[in-house]
């Protein structure tokens, strides 16, 4: 976060224009340009924060905390939802749902003060999980909330300016009133037929309408277009010739306006249903330049906040339909290869993204490559550590224990294929899971309804996998994003939602109907609400599905292509054990296989830390003496070398043993200078106090001389030690 001297922050500088404004608006009050330039300001204050991390110190609002803060009300929320039954690392739903469960019991408790700071955690927490604009437009605290009022102010007295018709017809669209922003936008294009962003956004608000008809999506189609050619030729200019200059946060047009590469990854989504004509652009140009845009616009900002967030999704969404796009294409040489690496890839991405664990993610991931190569193992280890992970975030449900049953199929497959090739059929634990046997009968099943539509039509393996895009929403690329995702909802959201008030709400299944078509599906799926509410989690659905027919190509390629993948061998690894081990402690009555699996981990990688510590985890409630034995036996480097996770496996083994009081056990010095080496002196002053009073004088005198690389008889400690009495 950056740090500036008191009253020398941007934030000081946009509050000192606010207030000049807000003076000048006293003194003249029907002044349309003040409003308008005063809701620019708070615009700006709003990125100011979002992108740049800038926090005013003194603003007195309880949820603008510090870093230590911050992730002391994290732990708190974890511990409520161990609390009830949400072990591993709960979704946010299931954080809100935990919440809220523990308010309501504290509140029949009597315990009212207890109750009242959990429902501070659960509002902070909401109010930290926004992913859109939308949400801040909810919030009628936010900077965007009083900026759209202030442009209603400007538009109220000067209501013949097509800027002020075009910023509050955009706001509208984020708050999901699209009916009304088409109003003010067409208002605004009859005054200014050729400014790019309000064809841009009109072309938005067209698309958000109900009952649109063909002429009315080309002519939407066309504004899009127009506007993101416009910020391509602009991105493109020489910066010599005065047109290359970087536009500003609160430009219509800015990559950093989520809102803007929302409406060009609508273009692509309704350009990917209908075949683009003439001049336009194909549906995989568009998602390259949207991805390349909201890389560009993730490098600029410095924190990740808000807008960080929403342009991951933005990421994420356009990758996703590049990969369906892929998946759509005729069988090639490579594709095969090629659409694996992609698959790998996102998976990668989304590991990293800084967004908050939620259903979505999870599902994007589950079944991301598997189905375009059953027999990797590497794949089928991510797919294990998935729906691991999805058990965790909903333990008590049916489905998490069908998440779990999957997780162990699918890491003792991935073990099993080990030294094997990749091609070939899929394992028999992956063809025994509910999803992949669900998914081959919709594929049959697709394929005989394309058949029947389409007799004698060539290549019936593509149109196969179109039938299937047709039945379930399939064939629309993105996460679940179709053409209606854009087309009933708000732009500036991950998929631009409807209604800006939904609160949250506790999880809810995945999915839709089967039979419902692309858009309408997609559409329904992107409307409302919060990342926790019921409708919010339906598109994950549809990414999931958009995996079925990823299979495809490996099925029509295998005898005849010579890919990459062809030859390549499943490596053994450890990761697929130790994976197997965390979903067999799940259960107390498998507790012995996973012990097994985690010493099977510690002979294949004796480095990693993971094993050592989930052993000991273990067995420390039973055999704390085991426990030590299991950290005693990790490779410690020298202490020098030693890292901070070296040190916790010597703190635990310092915990332990005092814990146990066995101050003679041989182990219990040498950790204790380890572990002081690395964390200071400070992390053993509550040991030292209990050593003392056990009188084990001779222990602290050998641990004090070895963190300082002394001789127990060195003059100066001696000094110290009689200054101690424990000579």
């Amino acid at each position: 976060m950056m740090q500036y001297a008191e009253g020398q922050s941007p934030l000081d500088c946009l509050e000192e224009a606010a207030i000049h404004y807000s003076s000048a608006i006293k003194l003249k009050p029907r002044d349309s340009k003040l409003h308008y330039l005063l809701g620019r300001t708070l615009e700006e204050h709003h990125y100011a924060e979002e992108m740049y991390g800038l926090k005013k110190k003194d603003t007195g609002d309880a949820q603008e905390l510090g870093s230590a803060k911050t992730a002391g009300r994290l732990d708190e929320i974890l511990a409520v939802c161990k609390l009830h039954g949400c072990t591993g690392t709960p979704t946010l739903e299931n954080k809100l749902k935990a919440l809220d469960t523990e308010f309501h019991q504290l509140k029949e408790q009597g315990q009212s003060t207890k109750a009242e700071y959990v429902q501070t955690l659960f509002l902070w927490l909401s109010k930290k999980a926004k992913k859109d604009g939308q949400s801040s437009l909810a919030d009628e605290e936010s900077w965007l909330f009083r900026a759209l009022l202030k442009y209603l102010d400007a538009w109220s007295l000067s209501q013949d300016s097509w800027e002020h018709n075009l910023h509050v017809g955009r706001l509208l669209l984020l708050q999901g009133n699209s009916r009304e922003a088409l109003q003010h936008l067409q208002n605004a294009l009859a005054l200014r037929p050729s400014q790019p962003a309000l064809r841009f956004y009109t072309g938005m608000a067209l698309l958000q309408q109900d009952g649109n008809s063909e002429k009315q999506e080309k002519e939407a189609a066309l504004y899009l277009q127009q506007g993101l050619e416009y910020v391509m030729a602009r991105a493109l200019a020489a910066p010599e010739h005065g047109r290359g200059e970087k536009p500003d946060h609160t430009d219509p047009l800015s990559t950093v306006n989520v809102q803007f590469l929302r409406g060009c990854y609508s273009l692509g989504t309704l350009l990917s249903r209908n075949a683009p004509s003439g001049r336009s652009m194909t549906a995989e140009q568009v998602y390259h330049i949207v991805v390349s845009l909201a890389a560009q616009g993730m490098a600029r900002c410095v924190c990740r906040g808000e807008v960080a967030q929403q342009l991951e999704w933005v990421l994420l969404d356009g990758h996703f339909a590049l990969l369906q796009a892929l998946n759509q294409q005729q069988p090639g040489t490579g594709k095969q290869a090629w659409f694996a690496q992609r698959c790998q890839a996102l998976s990668a991405l989304i590991r990293l993204t800084s967004i908050t664990p939620c259903r979505e993610l999870l599902d994007i991931q589950e079944k991301l490559g598997v189905v375009t190569a059953p027999r990797s193992s590497h794949a089928l280890g991510l797919l294990g550590v998935t729906q691991l992970a999805q058990y965790d975030s909903e333990p008590q449900s049916e489905r998490g224990q069908v998440a779990l049953a999957d997780a162990c199929l699918s890491f003792q497959a991935s073990i099993e294929l080990e030294g094997s090739s990749q091609t070939g059929d899929a394992p028999e634990k992956l063809a025994k899971q509910p999803w992949w046997q669900e998914r081959l009968a919709q594929k049959a099943g697709a394929a005989k309804q394309t058949a029947s539509k389409s007799t004698g039509a060539p290549g019936p393996s593509e149109a196969g996998a179109a039938g299937k895009g047709t039945g379930r929403g399939r064939g629309t690329p993105g996460r679940g994003g179709a053409v209606a995702a854009a087309a009933k909802s708000g732009a500036a959201s991950r998929g631009g939602k409807a209604v800006p008030t939904a609160k949250p709400a506790p999880p809810a299944a995945r999915g839709r109907a089967a039979g419902t078509p692309p858009a309408k599906a997609d559409g329904a799926a992107k409307a409302p609400g919060k990342p926790s509410s019921k409708t919010q989690l339906s598109p994950s659905k549809s990414k999931q599905e958009c995996s079925g027919p990823l299979a495809k190509p490996q099925v029509d390629e295998a005898p005849s292509s010579n890919t990459r993948i062809a030859g390549v061998i499943n490596p053994k690894s450890h990761a697929p054990r130790l994976g197997l081990a965390r979903a067999l402690t799940r259960s107390a009555e498998t507790h012995q296989e996973a012990c097994s699996l985690y010493q099977e981990v510690i002979s294949m990688a004796p480095e990693v830390h993971d094993a050592y510590i989930e052993l000991a985890d273990l067995l420390v409630k039973t055999d704390p003496l085991a426990a030590v034995e299991v950290y005693s036996s990790f490779p410690l480097r020298p202490a020098t070398e030693q890292t901070f996770d070296d040190a916790f496996i010597t703190g635990e083994i310092v915990r332990i043993l005092m814990k146990q009081e066995l101050y003679d056990h041989p182990s219990l010095g040498p950790n204790l200078i380890a572990y002081g080496k690395v964390m200071g002196l400070g992390c053993l002053e509550k040991y030292i106090d209990v050593l003392e009073g056990k009188f084990k004088t001779n222990l602290l005198k050998i641990m004090y001389a070895g963190i300082h690389d002394k001789s127990v008889d060195d003059k100066d400690l001696k000094e110290f030690f009689r200054f101690k009495c424990w000579i």
